[in-house]
């Protein structure tokens, strides 16, 4: 038994081709679950958020200070109120800000926290700081999701190899099958080119004979309904 296959040596061509379509099945799927991967990396949690503060900024803020997360300008003028979160670091010049510990306030989300568009005072002892976002606040996850993507695919990959290689070559029923198979075919009398030229030449020949028949009958009726009337020219 070589390498823990059932009957080596066998069946080989069959098996062969019984493995790669094996392995085509398994591409597709790969490729199926890499795009299906990539949509979840959504979910992966972000403990962070970074946001980019525009001009004008006031105030500063440190590690570790409260800051009051603000949304869309409402009715009154007044910003819809967001949640709060916690400053992980503040760069004044680059106007960058990482914010993390989100605690958004019911109905809202996370997610809700990537269309804020102003951060303000937090509460009491908090950040005394008052800006607008540059364009969205950007989560800082856990892991990219280019991560989950290669092990998703990687344990794909391993478990279907491993059934096609237990399927194909050391299960005793499908190798039988597969065996059985290929004894089967090599008792199929194929044809030889000659036959097969022969053979299209024929189907080639009748098929324009076939069109050249229902053409001419075709315009015999044609010509014989003009006559008596019934179609006009």
């Amino acid at each position: 038994m070589a390498f823990g296959l059932y009957k080596p040596g066998q069946g080989y061509w069959v098996r062969v081709l019984a493995a790669t379509m094996a392995g085509v099945l398994i591409a597709a799927a790969s490729a199926w679950l890499w795009n299906e991967l990539e949509k979840a990396g959504a979910y992966i949690p972000a403990p962070t958020w970074s946001m980019n503060l525009s001009g004008g900024a006031t105030g500063t803020a440190a590690p570790g200070q409260t800051v009051e997360l603000l949304g869309d300008v409402v009715s009154g003028g007044q910003r819809d109120d967001i949640g709060t979160g916690v400053v992980r670091s503040f760069d004044a010049g680059s106007g960058m800000m990482t914010v993390g510990d989100i605690r958004p306030k019911a109905p809202k989300t996370e997610q809700d926290t990537t269309q804020t568009t102003a951060v303000g005072p937090g509460p009491a002892g908090g950040a005394t700081i008052a800006a607008t976002l540059s364009g969205h606040a950007s989560p800082n996850r856990l892991f990219d999701a280019l991560y989950l993507q290669a092990a998703g695919v990687a344990l794909l990959v391993i478990i279907g190899s491993a059934l096609t290689w237990w399927v194909v070559g050391m299960k005793e029923g499908p190798v039988e099958f597969l065996i059985a198979t290929d004894g089967e075919m090599k008792k199929v009398n194929w044809s030889t080119r000659k036959d097969i030229v022969g053979s299209t030449w024929v189907v080639i020949l009748w098929s324009v004979l076939l069109a050249g028949g229902l053409w001419a009958v075709d315009f015999l009726f044609s010509q014989f309904f003009k006559i008596i009337g019934v179609l006009q020219s």
